[in-house]
């Protein structure tokens, strides 16, 4: 996700000079997720482990962004981890804000059908929103307290934003024995947790799936007064540098 990540309400936003205005993507009328998911990347190089791929928004025509920038991400894979490099860099001649995230889908089973997924992840709060849109400081609350602990996910519905993450979270699978430690880079300090369920079944149960997504920003920090909302603003040809890796051990 970049140079945004998450919701930008209405699509509109102030900085510098601005307003700005993007185009919606989203049902609730929000820009969601950035544009880097919109175009193509060119292969800079890659080899039977590693890839590495390049975007210039200079190159695209109707990119839903005012600024011009670039962006370089390399995936490496080794016998029981993977490696995440995402960076961002301004190519404009005047100030960018500017965010990057990471959307992982996880399983909730592995090869045991009894699996609970266990989620840990030490937050210091989540924010209140509406429609995913924060209005207020975040609060450390049960859910956050929950994990904190590692407890299991369960079906608890969330599509929600956390504060204060220190980079470092584990995925248990317990039943199939696995574990999976998720390490950022220091930018990524905030985390979005989400756990649909199907509104389309009776009973509403869970999707099997939930997503854990390292992100730099709070939903919609592009305006937001908060010291903490995590936005970047990068200076003309000044780079965003992002680091995560994935690493995979079996357990007792």
């Amino acid at each position: 996700m970049l140079p945004w990540t998450n919701r930008i309400k209405d699509g509109v936003f102030s900085f510098e000079g601005g307003p700005y205005k993007l185009e919606t993507n989203h049902s609730d009328g929000t820009a969601i997720h950035g544009v880097g998911r919109d175009f193509a990347w060119s292969i800079a190089d890659r080899s039977p482990y590693s890839a590495r791929f390049m975007f210039d928004s200079r190159l695209e025509d109707d990119v839903n962004w005012p600024f011009p920038f670039g962006a370089v991400f390399r995936i490496e894979v080794g016998d029981d981890w993977v490696e995440l490099d995402l960076d961002v860099t301004n190519l404009g001649e005047e100030r960018m804000p500017c965010g990057v995230g990471h959307h992982p889908y996880f399983n909730r089973t592995l090869w045991d059908e009894e699996d609970e997924l266990q989620v840990c992840a030490r937050v210091t709060g989540r924010y209140p929103c509406v429609n995913q849109i924060p209005h207020g400081a975040m609060v450390d609350d049960d859910v956050s307290a929950n994990l904190r602990s590692g407890g299991v996910i369960g079906n608890p519905d969330l599509d929600d934003v956390f504060g204060g993450f220190d980079g470092q979270a584990e995925l248990v699978w317990d039943k199939s024995g696995i574990k999976c430690s998720m390490t950022c880079s220091d930018a990524y300090s905030h985390l979005v947790v989400f756990t649909p369920r199907d509104r389309d079944a009776a009973g509403a149960p869970p999707l099997p799936w939930v997503c854990v997504e390292p992100v730099t920003m709070v939903n919609d920090a592009l305006n937001s007064a908060s010291n903490d909302s995590g936005l970047r603003v990068l200076s003309p040809n000044e780079t965003l540098a992002t680091k995560v890796r994935l690493r995979f051990d079996r357990i007792l």
